[in-house]
């Protein structure tokens, strides 16, 4: 154990999701060292985790032309309260990351979550690439103008042909297409168009939790061969599909309370996004609970299917309202090595898992 915890130490953690810059928006009083969320800078640092990608959550109600602004402001609160902090740096390469962990800073990547903060502009996708975004969500739960989510009803029968056009926008800009979130049809066509290697960012194994959120073994199979990157996200409820089934009925129980909470501000997306989070909690309350074993679970199937170089992390922190009960935030990662040690991964095999995958990934969108 002693040798692991060395071992450990030495890791190069690397996370491909997290939604701390709502956080950091949402929390006027937030400091980014000490506060109770799952990522801050002293716990990265117990942690091990070096780099991370921070994701610019637009909530799909503020759909379809309110959605720049906030994105800006979610940019502004990471600029203000980390970057300028000088607590961590923002790159868009490897190289720019590498750069970054020499000088012992934190290195991190910007992601646009989801398609819907572009507002159906191709100008819009160039200037977020031109400030410092170089990954994009294509949906969320809701279906964009122009793609399929996997949360909502078919609508485009996966990509229409303006989303074919800016998934070949993202090719030529070398903007990480993500996946996650998007309908089975979608990813399909993505990978028909694509000329570069996909993500899904933070995505499950559906043969291990049957829902639609989840990657089935085809898709896992074909991003894995056009050597693309998977990461495993830590919510229970994309994990254990009995979990998800609790939450569903949660969500059912406490229709009305969210129908009273927003009544008379249905065009309102501050307020409506507002009451979304405030109801997170309750579709956890009584949850059944899962450990580390659960998340390794999805890794392992993930690897017999497409191998060891196509998984990685996805953890979702400050986006989820649970998580496993020993991986509570970023500074449990230790606990996780240990875990994957125990499940018979080579030490080589876990630098993989832990944070090289992704970067050999994104490596290959550098300029």
């Amino acid at each position: 154990m002693e040798k692991n915890k060395k071992f450990s130490k030495e890791i190069f953690v690397f996370d491909a999701h997290c939604d701390t810059a709502n956080i950091l928006y949402d929390q006027s009083s937030y400091f980014i060292k000490e506060n109770k969320s799952h990522i801050t800078i002293e716990k990265a640092k117990i942690g091990g985790l070096k780099a991370q990608i921070f994701a610019l959550y637009v909530n799909p109600v503020y759909a379809p032309y309110r959605s720049i602004k906030k994105a800006l402001l979610l940019y502004n609160a990471l600029d203000n309260k980390l970057f300028s902090l000088g607590n961590a740096v923002k790159v868009t390469s490897t190289k720019e990351m590498y750069s970054a962990l020499k000088n012992d800073k934190f290195a991190c990547w910007l992601s646009l979550e989801s398609g819907h903060i572009i507002e159906n502009s191709m100008g819009i996708l160039e200037l977020f690439y031109k400030l410092g975004i170089r990954c994009m969500t294509l949906t969320h739960f809701k279906n964009t103008d122009w793609a399929d989510s996997s949360g909502d009803v078919p609508k485009h029968n996966g990509l229409t042909k303006f989303g074919r056009k800016i998934i070949a926008k993202m090719n030529e800009l070398k903007m990480v297409i993500d996946v996650s979130h998007s309908s089975d049809k979608t990813v399909e066509d993505v990978l028909e168009v694509t000329s570069m290697p996909i993500m899904a960012s933070h995505s499950c194994a559906r043969a291990l939790c049957d829902i639609p959120r989840n990657l089935s073994d085809d898709l896992i199979i074909e991003i894995a061969s056009r050597n693309g990157y998977i990461g495993v996200n830590f919510y229970p409820g994309f994990l254990k599909k009995s979990i998800n089934e609790q939450i569903m009925k949660n969500m059912e129980d406490n229709k009305e309370w969210f129908k009273k909470e927003t009544e008379g501000n249905e065009d309102n997306p501050d307020i409506i996004n507002k009451v979304e989070m405030k109801l997170l909690p309750k579709l956890v309350r009584g949850n059944d609970k899962v450990d580390l074993n659960t998340v390794i679970d999805h890794i392992v199937h993930i690897t017999e299917i497409g191998g060891i170089d196509c998984v990685g992390l996805g953890s979702d922190f400050d986006g989820i309202p649970s998580t496993p009960t020993d991986l509570t935030d970023v500074s449990c990662y230790p606990l996780l090595v240990n875990g994957l040690f125990d499940r018979g991964f080579k030490k080589k095999e876990i630098k993989k898992i832990m944070g090289l995958n992704l970067s050999n990934f994104l490596k290959k969108f550098d300029r």
